[in-house]
C-alpha cells in the first residue's frame, strides 16, 4: 500500500464520517452539483447549436436540460424527496409479487416460505417508509452507507500501518 493509499483512505474516513453526522446536507449537496453539471451541459448544447446555427433537436434538448439543471439547483429537497419516493414504489411492488410467490410456497405446504415471508415483509415496510417518509429514508440509507465507509476506510488505515515497515514482494 502506498501513501497516495492512506490519503485515500483518510478522505473516504472524513467523508463517511459526514455521512453519518449530516445526511441531508450531503444528499442536497449531491443533487446541486449533478445540477450544475446537467446546466453545464444543457448550456454547451444551447452554445454549440447557435454556433451551428441549426435549429433542432439539440437546441430543445439543451433548452430542457438548462431547465432541469436550474430546478435540480434550486429545489434539491424535491428531487431528494421524488427519487426515494419512486425507489419506494418499485420496492413495494417488487415486494407484493414476491409475496404472492411466498404464498404459493405456503400452499404447497412446504416450510421454505418463513425465510422468504419475513424477508419480504421487512422489505415492504421500508418500501413503505420510502413512500410516506422518503427524506429520512435517504437519509437512513446514507448514514448506512457511511458507516460501512468509516469501517472499510479503518480498516484500510490500519492495514497500512500494520504493511509499512515491511516489503511484500508481489509474485508476476
Amino acid at each position: 500500500m502506498k501513501k497516495y493509499d492512506l490519503v485515500t483512505s483518510i478522505v473516504l474516513l472524513i467523508l463517511g464520517i459526514l455521512l453519518v453526522i449530516v445526511p441531508g446536507n450531503i444528499v442536497t449537496t449531491i443533487i446541486r452539483i449533478f445540477g450544475f453539471i446537467i446546466l453545464a451541459i444543457g448550456i454547451m448544447s444551447i452554445v454549440s447549436c447557435s454556433k451551428a446555427k441549426s435549429q433542432n433537436v439539440d437546441m430543445v434538448y439543451g433548452i430542457l436540460i438548462v431547465i432541469l439543471g436550474i430546478v435540480f439547483i434550486s429545489n434539491p429537497h424535491v428531487i431528494a424527496s421524488i427519487i426515494p419516493f419512486l425507489l419506494g414504489l418499485w420496492i413495494i411492488v417488487k415486494s407484493v409479487i414476491r409475496l404472492q410467490l411466498v404464498l404459493l410456497l405456503k400452499r404447497n405446504n412446504t416450510n421454505d416460505y418463513i425465510k422468504p415471508l419475513v424477508v419480504n415483509i421487512i422489505t415492504l415496510i421500508l418500501g413503505l417508509i420510502l413512500v410516506f417518509n422518503p427524506f429520512k429514508g435517504v437519509e437512513a440509507i446514507i448514514r448506512i452507507v457511511g458507516g460501512f465507509m468509516i469501517v472499510y476506510s479503518l480498516l484500510d488505515i490500519l492495514d497500512y500501518w500494520f504493511t509499512r515497515s515491511k516489503k511484500v514482494k508481489v509474485i508476476k
